[in-house]
């Protein structure tokens, strides 16, 4: 359960994350590179600088639904969300 989880600044390379809860987690600054995240669910997680360039599995609607900003480093499939603070 990582839920609300404080994982701020955190190297998180390579974890399983698969069907993981981040509702509201403070990933803000994690290093994510290689992450599995199918069917994780990132609701109002904090991505802000996060680094997700080589993350696994990611897709634009988990995207969507989490909080980032124009430092966070996503994958080249993915567009940054315009709700997005520039």
């Amino acid at each position: 359960d990582w839920m609300g989880k404080k994982l701020k600044g955190r190297d998180l390379r390579a974890t399983d994350l698969r069907g993981s809860y981040l509702i509201a987690a403070d990933l803000q600054n994690a290093d994510l590179r290689g992450v599995d995240f199918i069917g994780a669910d990132l609701r109002d997680a904090n991505l802000n600088g996060a680094d997700l360039s080589t993350s696994m599995f990611l897709t634009q609607m988990q995207i969507n639904s989490a909080r980032g900003n124009k430092e966070t480093k996503l994958p080249s499939h993915i567009k940054q969300p315009l709700h997005w603070s520039a």
